[in-house]
């Protein structure tokens, strides 16, 4: 991928008041397809655990690839955002200071493979993720997602900022589901 070609956007204001700058990359959206079976260990979850939200976050375990591809992306934020600090942020921001405040795409954790913070949409017709089979057809999203391989799609939107942080939004689009078979464990007789 050739990150170069990328540009963040001058931040904008949502309707909600958060604060954000679209990424564009001047044609098409910034997309990346892992290219093997991976799992997402915990789930779809909100902060407020809420049942009925529409907006979760996802944590996607990342193969040895996948990880390269987001470090080189988050590199990439850290130097743009840094060269671009006064725009962005109305100041000049050292390295240092842009490293401090950015949150990158991947949570590390001592002895276990990284996550990739993903956001993943349940309904609506711009945005919701959409699940599928080995036979290329539409699936309801894995009934038990610890148990269930994926093959994320991803789309990287936008940059958000909250007061003295921000990070990329990595959003969940299509997901290849391969669910474990069941059976009884114990013989009938």
């Amino acid at each position: 991928m050739a990150f170069h070609t990328l540009a963040l956007a001058d931040v904008s204001v949502t309707a909600k008041g958060a604060k954000m700058a679209l990424l564009t990359d001047g044609g098409e959206r910034l997309y990346y397809t892992f290219p093997a079976p991976t799992r997402a260990p915990f789930g779809p979850s909100n902060f407020d655990k809420d049942p009925h939200a529409t907006r979760l976050n996802l944590e996607i375990r990342v193969t040895e690839d996948a990880a390269d591809w987001f470090q080189q992306l988050d590199e990439w934020a850290i130097e743009y955002i840094c060269a671009h600090s006064e725009r962005l942020f109305k100041k000049i921001l050292s390295l240092q200071q842009v490293r401090d405040m950015y949150h990158p795409c991947l949570r590390h954790a001592a002895g276990y493979d990284p996550l990739l913070r993903t956001k993943y949409n349940k309904t609506g017709t711009r945005g919701a993720c959409r699940f599928w089979n080995a036979n290329g057809e539409e699936c309801d999203p894995p009934s038990d997602w610890r148990e269930a391989e994926v093959r994320p799609h991803v789309h990287v939107s936008h940059m958000w900022i909250m007061g003295a942080s921000c990070g990329l939004v990595v959003q969940a689009c299509d997901m290849l589901v391969t669910e474990s078979s069941r059976a009884f464990p114990f013989a009938q007789r």
